[in-house]
């Protein structure tokens, strides 16, 4: 219990989350890279912090230490109770509710508890937030049996939530993940357990693709579940596989490459920065040399890159390899690939009212974590 004192956030301060700004933050700020975690040890977990009446052994010298302790305590409450009191959470309690996942938190068990703001829900379709069922899946998905601090979690590589997906919790050189949302809040105490904030809701694995479809288009594009923001050190290959060709967001190294046209490829993880940092990607890949289709394509965007906007042409990279050798890139699926932060147009030929639909509708969108 003293382990988990020295380090859990006060219950009360997730009250101020939403107003007084984010713990873990994706390139914003730059602290010390950490090693990359790995699930050699599941995690344990830790008892919350209890209220005690001992006085330690040196009352003296702890006199001051031991009534911050008592004082802490007296205002810890369940995890249920700490959300209704939260400003900007009220969807998550809403929901938590109506769901059934408040019932299962009145149980004697300790929980960890992932929550989102009230924007997450507003981002989902309309459809998805009136389909009672799907909404209590999703739910499910933010809870996992007994109280792990994050650092636990990401030391362990993560842990299975009481649906039965593994929840996967990994820190970069500007924040952490869990299951590619961003991490937001870390290690706020309840009496049942601790709660950590994210930005986005976590989607069941087996409705993904459903959920992602329902997401209106403006040029046939699809949208693909987010990966994430943390930044990797260069020259790293991504610790995550990426969900789409090309990616569309993820682990990425900490610079973007200029606005302009290329013709020789860069590595993946260089060019997410540029989606992140607003802009718009148009890959081009041949089986055979195709000068016609480059000019095409560098006439297209020249004038997008002329005005300031966040435009690029580059080619696709075949040889982009995982950390385990697999080539899963290897072809996009089509001549030409445009996009944007989780967004993905796939082109069979040049199709210029297309592009500048897609253009329009996501370049100049900044997708850090705000």
């Amino acid at each position: 219990m003293s382990r988990l004192l020295s380090h859990i956030r006060r219950p009360y301060a997730l009250l101020g989350i939403i107003l007084f700004g984010l713990v873990f933050t994706a390139c914003q700020s730059t602290p010390p890279a950490a090693d990359e975690p790995t699930a050699t040890v599941a995690p344990v977990a830790t008892d919350p912090p209890a209220p005690t009446d001992t006085p330690s052994a040196d009352s003296n010298a702890a006199a001051s230490t031991q009534e911050d302790t008592n004082a802490e305590a007296a205002q810890a409450v369940s995890l249920m109770a700490m959300l209704q009191r939260a400003e900007g959470l009220e969807d998550f309690v809403s929901y938590a509710e109506s769901s059934g996942l408040a019932e299962k938190l009145q149980d004697d068990a300790l929980y960890t508890l992932f929550v989102t703001p009230n924007a997450a829900f507003d981002s989902l379709p309309e459809q998805v937030r009136n389909d009672a069922d799907l909404m209590a899946q999703i739910m499910d998905e933010h809870l996992v049996e007994g109280a792990f601090l994050i650092q636990e979690l990401i030391e362990a590589g993560g842990t299975p939530n009481v649906a039965g997906t593994d929840i996967v919790v990994m820190r970069g050189g500007t924040g952490g993940t869990v299951n590619g949302s961003n991490i937001l809040g870390a290690d706020f105490a309840g009496t049942n357990g601790v709660i950590h904030v994210l930005d986005t809701l976590l989607l069941p694995p087996a409705q993904q693709a459903e959920i992602m479809a329902l997401y209106p288009s403006v040029a046939g594009e699809v949208t693909y579940v987010m990966q994430g923001n943390i930044h990797i050190e260069q020259g790293e290959t991504s610790p995550v596989a990426y969900n789409s060709t090309p990616p569309t967001s993820g682990p990425h190294y900490p610079n973007i490459v200029a606005w302009q046209v290329y013709e020789e490829p860069f590595a993946y993880e260089q060019l997410i920065h540029n989606l992140e940092d607003s802009g718009v990607l148009i890959y081009y890949q041949c089986a055979e040399p195709c000068p016609a289709l480059f000019q095409q394509l560098s006439d297209f965007a020249q004038p997008y890159i002329d005005a300031g906007r966040h435009v690029a042409v580059v080619p696709n990279d075949p040889s982009w390899t995982t950390a385990a050798g697999v080539h899963p890139h290897a072809d996009m699926g089509a001549p030409i690939a445009v996009v944007a932060w989780q967004k993905l147009l796939k082109l069979d030929e040049f199709d210029g009212d297309k592009m500048a639909q897609f253009i329009e509708a996501y370049e100049g969108i900044d997708h850090h974590v705000k």
